[in-house]
């Protein structure tokens, strides 16, 4: 599985020991970092589950808060595909719109990166209307997140508690909110 992990700017050599650290010690010893197109930002392939990896990070952080340093944010990937709103739109229709259950409720997550085509704004509307479910901007039961890096954009459908931050966790959604009229929850131009 894919996991997005950031990391404070200019500091990739400690952020990736912190990574390989803490991996290895849930049992992954060949877990392969890679920069991103963006700085603070890495790629990380390990064979284990993302999101138990980012339970056990917060059983970590409670255990020894020391152990991030670096390696700030992490959130599991489940697709990839190109940074094009057209690619993402059929991607929410045809994957993750069946992730979100009759009942439940969701808000959508954008994390933009070097991608200046659109602004966040211009992007959650368009994106929002794939998924004809209810929002709910405060608790949704599911976050669809969608971390446009670069040329490649990584699409996660997560529950609340599956992003891991060791400055603030569980990570409760950010940004400021659009109405829900547009069916989607918080959106960040980075």
């Amino acid at each position: 599985m894919d996991l997005l992990i950031s990391h404070d700017c200019g500091r990739f050599a400690p952020a990736r020991r912190e990574i390989l650290n803490v991996l290895s010690r849930f049992g992954d010893d060949c877990a392969q970092v890679q920069r991103t197109s963006v700085d603070g930002i890495v790629l990380v392939h390990t064979t284990l589950d993302g999101r138990e990896v980012v339970r056990r990070c917060g059983e970590l952080l409670r255990e020894k808060s020391s152990t991030f340093e670096f390696a700030i944010k992490w959130v599991p990937v489940d697709y990839w595909c190109d940074s094009d709103l057209g690619a993402i739109r059929e991607l929410l229709e045809t994957k993750v719109r069946g992730q979100i259950a009759e009942g439940e409720t969701w808000c959508l997550q954008i994390a933009k990166r070097r991608w200046e085509r659109y602004h966040a704004q211009d992007i959650a509307p368009s994106l929002g209307r794939a998924i004809d479910r209810r929002v709910d901007l405060r608790r949704p039961d599911k976050l669809v997140r969608v971390d446009m890096v670069g040329t490649q954009t990584a699409v996660s459908v997560l529950r609340p508690d599956e992003i891991f931050s060791a400055r603030r966790h569980p990570l409760p959604p950010t940004g400021p909110p659009i109405s829900s009229s547009e069916a989607c929850g918080t959106q960040q131009d980075s």
